[in-house]
């Protein structure tokens, strides 16, 4: 009886991991030619040290709030660093004319406002991903390859 009680227990904490574990997309509008980054490019995005894409276009980074559990996990992969570190980062006021940054309340908002900007690039859930985005690779990787760095918990 015991047995069966740990291993029941053992299977639905291990469903619940499963079910909470997200991949994560980097997504730009389908008109952007970019193909993939690696994770070092990404995080020169987000530290506003690369403000255009090849091409001259102006980018706009679009993420979930820091807040969030979404947010806070693609700030520590991309910036490293804690949550706090990043949010500096993403609120310092002087980058607001070289690349800004705005919060969605939702990752639909968050792909409403890539597919409305040619230079925009967002981080959503992979299960929300639209024919109105591009998924880029990063590192050579697509969500869901082994190794893929956007990899949730």
């Amino acid at each position: 009886m015991r047995k069966r009680l740990l291993v029941c227990i053992v299977l639905l904490a291990t469903a619940a991991s499963v079910a909470f574990a997200t991949d994560f997309a980097v997504v730009v509008n389908p008109g952007n030619t970019i193909r993939g980054l690696t994770l070092v490019d990404l995080g020169k995005i987000f530290r506003a040290k690369t403000n255009s894409w090849p091409g001259g276009k102006s980018i706009t980074i679009v993420l979930r709030d820091p807040g969030s559990p979404a947010g806070k996990f693609v700030i520590e992969k991309v910036l490293g660093g804690t949550v706090d570190e990043g949010k500096d980062v993403l609120n310092d006021p002087s980058r607001k004319s070289t690349v800004p940054v705005v919060f969605a309340a939702s990752d639909d908002e968050v792909l409403k406002i890539v597919e409305g900007n040619a230079g925009a690039v967002g981080v959503i859930d992979v299960y929300n991903i639209t024919s109105g985005v591009k998924v880029v690779k990063i590192d050579d990787k697509q969500p869901f390859d082994p190794g893929y760095v956007l990899k949730g918990r």
